[in-house]
Order: C-alpha cells, then sequence, then structure tokens
C-alpha cells in the first residue's frame, strides 16, 4: 500500500481542518476509500452503514456511543463525508445557513414540483463521471505517479485532489492511453 497518498488533512464543510496525521494508517486508509466512493456517487444510506457499523476502523475501538467518540478526527471526518452524500442525495436538505457553507457543487435548491435540483451557475464537477485515482491511472498508463500528475497537471486528464488523494477522469485517461498509443505507433512508422 503506498501510504503517501493518504490523506493528512481535510477540510470540513464548515471550513475547520482536521489534522489525521495522528490517525492510524488503517482508519486513514478506510477515510480515503470512503472519500473516492463519495466522489464515484455511492449512496448516503451505504455509506452511513460504512461508518456508523460497531466495527467501523474511525472509532478506534471505542463505541461509537463512547464519551468523546465523535470527537475523534477520523470520525469527525467519516461523518463529513457522509453528510456530503446526503447533501448530493437529496437526504439531507441543509438549512439556508449550512446551505451557503456548502461548496457550489453540492448546492441544491427545490423547483416548483420540490425536486431537488442543482443551483444554477455551479459548475459541473469531476465527480459525477467514473473516476480512478492515480495507482489505478498509473496501471492503465504503464507510466509513473509523477508521470500521471503531471498530465493533469498539463491539462491532458482531468483530476482533482484532495490533500494527497487525487481523483481522474477515467475517459480522460482512457483517451490519454489512446493517444500515447497513437503517438507511438506513428514514432515506430516513422523510422
Amino acid at each position: 500500500m503506498d501510504f503517501e497518498s493518504l490523506l493528512d488533512s481535510y477540510r470540513l464543510i464548515t471550513g475547520a481542518v482536521v489534522d489525521l496525521r495522528q490517525v492510524p494508517p488503517d482508519a486513514r486508509l478506510f477515510l480515503s476509500d470512503l472519500a473516492l466512493r463519495l466522489a464515484q456517487g455511492q449512496g448516503y444510506g451505504e455509506l452511513v452503514g460504512r461508518v456508523l457499523s460497531p466495527t467501523s476502523i474511525v472509532y478506534g475501538g471505542m463505541s461509537p456511543l463512547a464519551p468523546g467518540a465523535q470527537e475523534l478526527p477520523a470520525v469527525r471526518v467519516a461523518r463529513d463525508l457522509v453528510y456530503r452524500a446526503g447533501v448530493a442525495e437529496g437526504a439531507i436538505v441543509p438549512s439556508p445557513a449550512e446551505q451557503e457553507a456548502l461548496p457550489r457543487g453540492l448546492r441544491t435548491a427545490r423547483d416548483e414540483q420540490g425536486e431537488l435540483k442543482e443551483v444554477a451557475g455551479a459548475p459541473p464537477t469531476l465527480t459525477r463521471e467514473q473516476i480512478v485515482t492515480v495507482g489505478e491511472s498509473m496501471k492503465l498508463l504503464g507510466i509513473t505517479r509523477q508521470a500521471v500528475i503531471n498530465a493533469v497537471r498539463a491539462g491532458k486528464v482531468r483530476g482533482e485532489q484532495h490533500g494527497k488523494l487525487w481523483l481522474l477522469s477515467r475517459e480522460d485517461v482512457l483517451r490519454y492511453r489512446a493517444d500515447r498509443a497513437q503517438r507511438a505507433g506513428r514514432q515506430s512508422r516513422s523510422r
């Protein structure tokens, strides 16, 4: 496992930053997986079940009902990720004050029929697409981690960075792979 890609810190919806460097690596891995599942559109109910399980790693062996359990850094981050999933799915309707604190991509409004919809002008986000991590992209492309990140920074592949976790558009990665193969084919024919 590449522990360099795990989260060191996380910014809550409220803007507060949670330091995760003292959180055990397996709990940080769980949080990275939870963030990836959220980005891939996994349902609110499924994420809640993962976090609230009495055996969930984020509680560090404590009962979820134990005093102080909800203030553990890993639990705060897990709850924030679940809250984001609930808002994105429409299972949680934030108050007007909470709505203003949400990132634009998570903001919703109700239309005349009461259905949830995106706020006009909210930018489309990468997280609506099928995504891959840098590690998966490395395998798909046969290149190094830094080469994948360089491709994102050069605009050849769409991606987002969340702490040390990168999420990339699978479609763009596959297109980039096809472009690289095509260039390699042209180079071999010109020799």
